[in-house]
């Protein structure tokens, strides 16, 4: 299933709807898998369950990790998205504040 599907838990909507925690864990727990997928790989070449060619098992480690990859990616775009609104919100908030203080040292010079 792709990242933007319809019903789809990683679509942007969805990604929308959970809170930050929920963003957060979601995204570990993706990460976490990733790199489980590639120390499966490791392990089975070591072990000896799969050909000694670590090209294959990687190439094998890469085919499972994609779609999870795919999936953080999504997830982690939205944590973007959300840490850019944060950011933009406290510019406006910074800028608002500044002009305030000017305006207020100004009339204070000004009644002086």
């Amino acid at each position: 299933m792709s990242a933007g599907a319809p019903g789809d838990r990683f679509a942007p909507g969805a990604l929308r709807r959970l809170s930050g925690r929920e963003l957060e864990a979601l995204y570990a727990d993706l990460h976490r898998r990733v790199f489980a997928c590639y120390e499966d790989g490791e392990l089975a070449t070591e072990s000896g369950r799969v050909d000694r060619d670590t090209a294959a098992a990687r190439a094998q480690a890469q085919a499972q990790a994609a779609p999870l990859i795919e999936q953080a990616r999504a997830v982690h775009a939205e944590r973007l998205a959300r840490l850019r609104r944060r950011a933009r919100r406290w510019w406006i908030a910074t800028v608002v504040v500044a002009v305030a203080g000017g305006g207020a040292l100004l009339w204070l010079l000004a009644r002086g």
